[in-house]
């Protein structure tokens, strides 16, 4: 009983958390639209005298998904509008006066430069697994290069020349950033996706070789 329990929970939790981060996600977006759009369903009801829809959870779901299209496309309008110069410079206005703000300004801050390196097309946020000595010379921890290290701190150690990533297991959101020589880095064939199933899993899945 407790393999077979075991079974099914490893074939249950993928599909419960997928379920439940979605759930999350959708109802984040819909959120701001869907009291206005479901409130304006009801309203047209009442003056109209025309019942749109009979069921009450019905109304609900509708509501849901016509705020979910509608934040799509103003994501994408946004979008649009931020590569016109007009648009940018009215948002650099904006964010210096919210970078005056205290302590708003610097969480807005913080949350709009990994949004933007998270997200941004050019450029991947981890761009190699490697292996780097940690915590000891005689150990070594699975990393991430995330890129060059910043000329301030170069000018204070002029060895050092990559910043690195170490996630921590099984919550790998978490970790330490290292600098650290490109000498000490040894490259591993393995996908970032594969080296995050491996962190993730506390080493249980071993992760196959690139081709």
């Amino acid at each position: 009983m407790k393999k077979s329990f075991s079974t099914g929970l490893i074939i249950l939790l993928p599909f419960a958390l997928s379920i439940w981060v979605l759930s999350y996600l959708f109802n984040l977006f819909t959120n701001p639209l869907y009291q206005l759009i479901e409130n304006t369903l009801l309203w047209y009801e009442r003056t109209q005298g025309i019942i749109l829809v009979k069921h009450d959870a019905f109304v609900h779901f509708m509501s849901r998904i016509a705020a979910l299209v509608l934040t799509f496309f103003f994501i994408i309008f946004l979008g649009y509008l931020g590569r016109k110069f007009f648009f940018h410079s009215i948002m650099k206005a904006t964010n210096k006066l919210i970078f005056k703000i205290p302590i708003i300004g610097t969480l807005y801050r913080l949350t709009k430069d990994i949004t933007k390196a998270m997200l941004s097309s050019d450029q991947k946020t981890f761009k190699e697994s490697i292996l780097i000595p940690f915590p000891s010379k005689e150990t070594y921890s699975v990393g991430f290069i995330t890129g060059d290290v910043p000329d301030s701190l170069k000018a204070i150690i002029p060895s050092i020349d990559v910043t690195v990533f170490i996630p921590t297991a099984p919550h790998p959101i978490s970790g330490y950033v290292l600098f650290s020589p490109r000498s000490s880095l040894k490259p591993i064939e393995v996908s970032v996706e594969d080296t995050f199933k491996f962190l993730v899993s506390c080493g249980v899945l071993h992760p196959p070789p690139n081709p």
